[in-house]
């Protein structure tokens, strides 16, 4: 480990001026080495440099060229969580789109696309969600994560004729007790801004579209 961390640390000495944390995190996947505190840092400076060097385009060009960077990062490093930290990708890239007005689906798409599971990001979202981080009442979108979650809910609904009939009723069970558990959440709210009108909508629209399962 100290000669990894030592070759490592020529090569950041070598590239740091230039930033290269893509090419740091490709060396440090290749040596097998497992720094996760490491493999974060690069991330983030990763999705600075990215948002960096747009920031003269326009915000849709600016969110197509992180998307591309991702589904191309993500198909070379999701089979490890250790090099492709999740749940730490999609808080950071959430706030990204929260800051940005990119919009609640954003990341959600991203992350299908490369393609990460529905179970996974499932999970991933519901963790986070729990978390009930400061960060998102700070951007004023307390129920961002929880539209965010209704969205990736509607989307693997409407992919369910893939599952097999045999797993797909207790599938469906499991989804539709986790929507009214976060319906019964939302309307305990206090909060009554437009985020919680917004998830609350769209997971009753999920309630009355299983109806036809």
């Amino acid at each position: 480990s100290s000669g990894i961390n030592a070759e490592y640390g020529g090569i950041n000495a070598e590239y740091g001026k230039f930033e290269l944390a893509e090419c740091q995190l490709a060396i440090v996947h290749c040596a097998g080495h497992h720094d996760p505190m490491l493999v974060q840092k690069l991330w983030r400076e990763l999705l600075n440099q990215e948002l960096t060097s747009g920031a003269h385009l326009p915000m849709v060009s600016m969110m197509n060229n992180l998307r591309s960077k991702i589904e191309t990062l993500g198909r070379t490093y999701q089979s490890s969580e250790k090099f492709f930290p999740l749940q730490f990708l999609v808080q950071q890239l959430e706030v990204i789109a929260c800051k940005g007005g990119w919009g609640e689906g954003w990341v959600v798409e991203t992350l299908l696309s490369i393609p990460v599971s529905y179970p996974a990001l499932h999970s991933t979202y519901s963790s986070l969600i729990q978390l009930k981080l400061p960060c998102w009442n700070q951007l004023g979108q307390p129920y961002h994560l929880h539209i965010a979650m209704s969205l990736l809910l509607s989307s693997y609904v409407q992919h369910l004729n893939s599952v097999p009939l045999a797993e797909r009723k207790p599938l469906l069970a499991s989804i539709q007790d986790i929507i009214d558990a976060y319906v019964v959440d939302l309307q305990a709210s206090t909060n009554v801004g437009a985020d919680v009108t917004s998830a609350l909508s769209r997971f009753k629209a999920l309630q009355a579209g299983f109806n036809k399962y």
